[in-house]
Parts: C-alpha cells; structure tokens; sequence
C-alpha cells in the first residue's frame, strides 16, 4: 500500500508535538545568562589589551527574562529585544534602543552588538563563559569581550 509513508509521517509529527520535539517553548536553554546583569568591562582585543570601564557612578545594566526577552539602561538610554541562548552562545534577535547621545562607555557597548553582528543572520553573536555563577563574558570577534556582574 502506498500510503505508507504518508502514516508513518503523521504518526511521527503527532508523537513529535505530544512528546514537546518543538523547541519553540519561548524559554531560554542557557539558565545560567537569565537574571540582572551589570556591565563592568569591555574588553576591546586580547585580555592584555585596552580595557574600557564605566566613569564614576556610571551603570549599564541588562536583565535578561526567562522568555527570551531583555531589557536595560545606560546612563541616557534604555535598550530591549529578543535573545536565544544555548549552552554556549547567546544571540541577540533583536534590539531596539532609545537614540540618545551616550557616553563612552555607553557608546562603546552598543558597538559591540555592532561587531559582533552576523552578516549572514542579522543576530550579534556571542560566546558565553560564566564563571562562579555571578561574572559572565560575552565574547565576539576573538578576544573581545563583556564582562558582567550579577546583580
């Protein structure tokens, strides 16, 4: 019977959804990334090279939700988008910000979602390393990086 195929793939798309095979449950992968964040260094080539930290009482911080969201501030500006996270890699989906003019350290930030952009996705891609559960580094383009603390 030549039908066959057509109920084995029905059979194997219904086992799929009831047994939860869609990854689209909206909740990020990497648990590890999710919580409020405060940026304290951008590192911008080799760990021995020019670091750029916040001036005096300057904070830029991020929270990152469960649901793939997040959300910060600069000292003038707030920020938000989409982000998918796995094991290893955090990918930026989608950002908006306010376009006030920022500070160094402000201005340094966005443009490591600048360069870290993909040009084949559009995403800013980074590796994540989180180290003692509350320092984490984002890290793109070799040896740039962020460096977070949590909050």
């Amino acid at each position: 019977m030549k039908s066959f195929p057509f109920v084995s793939i029905i059979v194997v798309l219904v086992l799929c959804l009831s047994s939860g095979c869609n990854d689209d449950s909206g909740v990020s992968s990497n648990q590890s990334i999710v919580g409020e964040w405060q940026i304290v260094a951008i590192h911008n080539s080799s760990p021995s090279g020019p670091t750029l930290g916040p001036n005096s009482g300057e904070v830029i911080s991020i929270i990152f939700s469960k649901d793939e969201k997040f959300a910060g501030t600069t000292s003038v500006n707030t920020f938000g988008g989409e982000y998918s996270a796995s094991e290893n890699k955090l990918l930026i989906k989608e950002m908006f910000t306010t376009e006030v003019a920022d500070t160094n350290f402000g201005r340094a930030f966005y443009e490591t979602f600048n360069e870290s952009r993909n040009s084949e996705t559009g995403f800013s891609e980074f590796e994540i390393d989180v180290q003692n559960g509350n320092m984490l580094n984002l890290e793109f383009k070799d040896f740039k990086f962020i460096s977070l603390q949590k909050k």
